[in-house]
């Protein structure tokens, strides 16, 4: 029956609880058909020359013989369907239970203000992170902040609307800005996601730099991280030395090392040379991470079956009254 339900919430907007007792609907039929295929059984009094006195067809005698019968078996099949129980079927759609657990791990030093993303650096990953987010939304996402030191910002949520926020709310300076501990903030994101129990768990790196602060080595911390089943996928933002007049002397990314960190988990590392490429990058992780379930659903049964009662009710007295009272025969 519940299988029936879920047919007839995605199709319609009704069904019924007792389907079965349609079956019973044969009987007002049968009625019926008694009815119209049966001789007249009415007694008769034998008397001379009867068969000269045929019988008067009128609108008022079919009036008599067949109205209160269609209304008798109208109540009747009111009562069937009401014994049916017709129902309102609404169907509500569920949050998902699993998917793919995100943790954006966003880059604050004070290099992200270069300008040869535009507007900089900072807010060329601000605005692309907001777009991936946008993209993603039956997964749980999560945003750590480092530069220094590395800083939980957002917690794994399906609230995006927050995230959103969060992201949008991010500025340099809200870390001591002038260091970059790659390896403490894989640390925090990878011990944020451990106790996951989606189906995949990523991080997605964004740096401009090098690694040159921190307690826990970038290496140790992705192997750390590969050994709870979590991929990372390193994005190094900064364009090359001398290919704008915003470009650094010399090239600030560490790129062996952010490849290492990636491919040590099973993840990829990629390199952002301006704003479209750092987009085109994230749309490349958002079709390599697609999340394929179907999230569950709850059908809501509600009783609509009390108009079919009252319609059998006024059904049956109007036969009544109309062979008690306007279409009595007087012999």
């Amino acid at each position: 029956m519940s299988a029936l339900l879920h047919y007839l919430a995605t199709q319609h907007n009704t069904g019924f609880k007792h389907p079965w007792a349609l079956l019973l609907l044969v009987i007002p039929l049968g009625i019926l058909a008694l009815k119209l295929f049966k001789p007249n059984a009415t007694r008769r009094i034998a008397y001379p020359l009867a068969h000269l006195n045929m019988e008067q067809v009128s609108l008022r005698l079919l009036f008599t013989r067949w109205l209160p019968t269609l209304f008798y078996s109208l109540a009747l099949v009111c009562m069937i369907v009401a014994l049916a129980r017709p129902v309102k079927l609404d169907r509500t759609q569920l949050p998902p239970t699993e998917g793919i657990d995100i943790i954006l791990l966003m880059d604050a030093s004070a290099s992200m203000q270069q300008q040869d993303f535009e507007p900089n650096r900072f807010v060329a990953s601000q605005l692309t992170a907001q777009r991936f987010v946008q993209k993603r939304p039956t997964d749980r996402i999560g945003l750590v902040v480092f530069a220094k030191q590395a800083m939980l910002q957002a917690p794994l949520t399906l609230d995006h609307e927050a995230l959103q926020a969060y992201i949008a709310n991010m500025y340099l300076g809200m870390i001591d800005a002038n260091y970059t501990a790659i390896g403490d903030a894989l640390g925090v994101a990878a011990n944020h996601l451990k106790d996951s129990k989606a189906k995949s768990k990523i991080i997605i790196l964004l740096t401009d730099g090098d690694s040159n602060y921190g307690t826990i080595d970038p290496v140790l911390a992705a192997k750390a991280a590969a050994a709870y089943g979590i991929r990372i996928y390193a994005i190094g933002a900064a364009s090359a030395p001398g290919q704008t007049a915003y470009s650094s002397q010399k090239d600030e990314i560490n790129e062996g090392l952010l490849m290492e960190v990636a491919q040590s988990t099973g993840g990829q590392f990629y390199r952002a040379q301006n704003e479209q490429q750092l987009s085109d990058i994230y749309e490349q992780i958002n079709q390599l991470e697609k999340t394929t379930f179907t999230p569950p659903s709850i059908i809501y049964a509600q009783d609509r079956f009390a108009p079919w009662l009252w319609m059998a009710l006024a059904a049956l007295l109007l036969s009544v009254i109309l062979e008690k009272l306007l279409l009595l025969r007087i012999p």
